[in-house]
């Protein structure tokens, strides 16, 4: 039986709107920077992208540019891009792609000869490629792997495929790890942060308009809220200004730093008591909540798609989110410091989202992945 090399060269493509760097990295972005940096065979993995400035260090990363994007559009033409510069270089073992699922559909028909995952961070129902049960039957069928960030991300594959005879072990659940930085709990301030990209759907200004009622009561607290709407530095939007609007009653309590880099988001998760993911939507898995839990924070978050995954037993969920129930549940953390506390050290003690952990089992997926590959 074929078997895999112990050190396979594998090249990631990311989505071509990421941007992989530490200034400036999306979720996506970050959850493989967080894989490269985590594996034992990373002198082996490459990662390829669009061009930026500073890309993350101690990574192999390759910049290319989208070609003949008017008539493929970004996504597809930037793959065009890849198969011509593989075309002229040793093929790689594996290849993995994550995000997009026509860019596995084209890559499939393009390159048979070489195995390859599709790692999803959404919903593919939503995506070009893979919004009729035909269209996930047939990347079923063809990919070597499906890695999904979570059960409810690999229950919207599966949405109508249940029924027939799939391979199904072909899908495979990768909750997302992060870096925890510290040693121990840290010391914790009066602070209330909330870090999201500013979108409705994320459900800050709910949440923000509930805390703007309630903070008054407690002079001692003070929110902070980051993001924008994309993941740089851009003029507010409607919805920025909107959350402005909500909070402006709070003065020197309430501070709103737009965009900041995700070590500055760190930075707040772990000097802060509590911190919030008030998401409204089906959200993949929610990688803030890993995040703030990994800072030892007493997590009020939504019970939306992925997200009670990893915070069942772990945070304050709320069923229904809504201003109202936003503004019991931060008033229940606010008045009760045992409560918060009690979900502090939780969060501390109970901690198994770890990118090394990530990582080893996404090793062992893409060693199986070759060797299946093989095989048949």
């Amino acid at each position: 039986m074929p078997r895999a090399k112990s050190c396979p060269k594998i090249d990631i493509l990311l989505p071509v709107k990421e941007t992989f760097s530490a200034a400036h990295a999306g979720a996506v972005a970050t959850v493989v920077y967080d894989l490269v940096s985590a594996s034992t065979q990373s002198a082996n993995l490459t990662v390829i992208g669009r061009s930026v400035t500073l890309p993350f260090p101690n990574v192999n990363y390759v910049p290319l540019k989208p070609i003949k994007t008017w008539i493929f559009g970004k996504n597809i033409g930037f793959t065009a891009a890849y198969i011509d510069w593989l075309a002229h270089r040793k093929k790689p073992d594996l290849i993995e792609i994550h995000g997009r699922c026509n860019v596995a559909a084209y890559v499939l028909k393009k390159r048979p000869d070489i195995p390859i995952i599709l790692y999803l961070h959404n919903d593919p129902r939503e995506m070009t490629g893979a919004k009729s049960v035909a269209e996930r039957q047939r990347l079923l069928d063809g990919l070597a792997q499906i890695i999904c960030v979570s059960n409810y991300i690999r229950n919207c594959f599966l949405d109508g495929l249940l029924k027939n005879p799939n391979p199904v072990e072909k899908i495979r659940v990768v909750q997302n790890g992060v870096v925890r930085r510290l040693k121990s709990p840290p010391a914790k301030e009066h602070i209330i942060f909330i870090a999201g990209r500013m979108v409705p759907e994320k459900g800050i200004l709910e949440a923000a308009s509930a805390l703007a009622e309630i903070l008054p009561s407690f002079p001692e607290w003070r929110l902070v809220i980051a993001g924008s709407k994309k993941f740089k530095d851009t003029i507010p939007g409607n919805y920025e200004l909107k959350v402005q609007k909500a909070i402006s009653n709070l003065g020197n309590q309430a501070l709103m730093t737009g965009f900041i880099p995700i070590e500055n988001v760190r930075h707040w998760q772990e000097r802060s008591a509590i911190a919030a993911c008030p998401s409204l939507w089906q959200e993949p898995l929610g990688k803030v909540v890993v995040e703030a839990l990994a800072a030892g924070c007493a997590v009020l978050t939504t019970r939306c798609g992925g997200i009670p995954e990893v915070a069942e037993g772990r945070a304050m969920i709320i069923d229904k989110p809504s201003m109202s129930t936003f503004r019991d549940g931060f008033q229940k953390l606010l008045k009760n410091e045992k409560l918060r506390k009690d979900l502090q050290a939780k969060a501390w003690a109970d901690f198994p989202f770890t990118n090394i952990k990530m990582a080893h089992e996404v090793d062992l997926i893409r060693l199986n992945a070759i060797v299946a590959f093989h095989r048949h």
